[in-house]
C-alpha cells in the first residue's frame, strides 16, 4: 500500500513539474514580412520595424523580405508567402478587399489593416530647369512612374490613361531610375515621399541636379476621381517641402500607408506585433524620421475616409480595447463582432 502511495506521489510530482515546464514554454513563431525594394529609403523603416518586434519579449521572429511594395505585398499575402507586410496603402488594400480597380474580380475578404506608418504623397520629380510645371506638361516625355508592383506605379499609369496625356512610361527600380535621370535618359520620376520632405534618395540627387516637384490641375483631379473615387489628393503649399522652399503650391496624390496582414494571422500574434511596434516606435522613428508626429493606431481612423477602409486585424482591435482607443464601427472586423 505504501509502495503504491509512494509511486502515485512520484507520478503526481512528475506531472506537476511537467505541466509547470509546459506553461513556461511557448513555441517561437516565425513570420515572413514583405517590405519594399532595398534601394528605397523606406527599407530602413522595414528593417527597424522587424528589429523592434524581434527584440520584444513575444517569441516572434520576423524575417524581412525585399519585395515590389504595395501590390506585390498584397498578392504575396493572399498567396500565403508573406504573413504580414509593410508599405501597403489603404486604397490598394481596399481594392483587394472589394475586388475592384487593380484587383477587379480578385476580391479577397481576409485582408486586414495592422498599423499605420504615415500619410505620404506620390511625388513627381523633374529637373528644376526643365520647364515642366504640371502633370500635363509631361505629355510625350519619358517618365519613370516607379517599379512594377508598386501601387503608385499602377495609379500613375491609370492617370496617364484617364487623362490621355501620352506620357512615355519607363518603369524601373528606384536605383535604375535615378541613374537614368542623372544621365538625362528620362525627364523625371515618381517616388513616394513624406509630405514635408523629399525622399532620402532624392535629397542626394537634388544636391547635384536641382529638382522641382510638379502636381495635378483641378481638371485633372476631377477626371481622375470621376473614374477612381478612392484616390485622394493633398495640397502641398509653397515652402512645404523642406528641401525645395521655393517650389510653388501644388496638388499631389496622397496615400495612407501602413502594414497589413490577413485574418489567418492569429489574433494574439497580431496583437504582439502591434504592441511591439507601438512600444518601440521611437526606435523606428530614429531609423526613419518621416514617422515623427504620427500615431500608428488612432491616426488610422482619422485619415482613412468612409468607403476607403478595410477591417482592422483582430489583434489591433484587441490592442485598441486594451488602451481605450475608440474604433469606428466600419473598421471592426467581422470575427470580433
Amino acid at each position: 500500500m505504501r509502495k503504491r502511495l509512494l509511486t502515485s506521489l512520484v507520478m503526481v510530482i512528475f506531472l506537476v513539474l511537467l505541466v509547470g515546464l509546459n506553461v513556461g514554454f511557448t513555441k517561437t513563431v516565425y513570420l515572413n514580412m514583405g517590405s519594399t525594394s532595398s534601394t528605397s529609403g523606406l527599407y530602413a523603416w522595414a528593417v527597424a520595424t522587424a528589429s523592434v518586434i524581434n527584440r520584444a519579449d513575444n517569441d516572434i521572429r520576423v524575417t524581412v523580405i525585399e519585395s515590389g511594395a504595395a501590390l506585390d505585398n498584397l498578392r504575396q499575402i493572399k498567396d500565403g508567402a508573406f504573413d504580414f507586410a509593410l508599405c501597403v496603402d489603404s486604397a490598394s488594400a481596399m481594392q483587394l478587399y472589394k475586388g475592384i480597380g487593380t484587383f477587379k474580380n480578385e476580391g479577397w475578404e481576409p485582408i486586414r489593416w495592422l498599423f499605420l506608418r504615415n500619410a505620404i504623397t506620390n511625388r513627381l520629380h523633374v529637373r528644376a530647369d526643365s520647364g515642366i510645371k504640371t502633370f500635363d506638361d509631361l505629355a510625350g516625355k519619358k517618365f519613370c512612374p516607379g517599379f512594377p508592383g508598386a501601387s503608385s506605379t499602377a495609379n500613375f499609369t491609370k492617370f496617364n490613361e484617364v487623362l490621355g496625356t501620352g506620357i512615355n512610361l519607363i518603369p524601373a527600380s528606384l536605383g535604375d531610375a535615378i541613374t537614368a535621370f542623372k544621365q538625362g535618359k528620362i525627364d523625371g520620376l515618381q517616388k513616394s515621399s513624406s509630405i514635408n520632405s523629399l525622399d532620402s534618395s532624392l535629397i542626394e540627387v537634388n544636391l547635384r541636379t536641382p529638382l522641382a516637384v510638379i502636381g495635378y490641375s483641378e481638371e485633372d483631379m476631377k477626371k481622375i476621381r470621376a473614374k477612381y473615387p478612392y484616390i485622394i489628393f493633398f495640397e502641398t503649399k509653397k515652402g512645404g517641402i523642406q528641401q525645395l522652399l521655393n517650389n510653388p503650391t501644388i496638388m499631389e496624390e496622397g496615400q495612407v500607408v501602413g502594414a497589413v496582414a490577413s485574418s489567418n494571422l492569429p489574433e494574439e500574434v497580431g496583437y504582439e506585433i502591434v504592441k511591439a511596434y507601438v512600444e518601440g516606435f521611437e526606435t523606428v522613428v530614429a531609423a526613419y524620421p518621416g514617422l515623427k508626429g504620427w500615431y500608428p493606431v488612432a491616426d488610422t481612423f482619422d485619415l482613412i475616409t468612409p468607403g476607403g477602409e478595410i477591417p482592422i486585424h483582430a489583434g489591433l482591435y484587441k490592442y485598441c480595447l486594451e488602451k481605450g482607443i475608440g474604433v469606428p464601427e466600419r473598421f471592426i472586423p467581422p470575427e470580433c463582432k
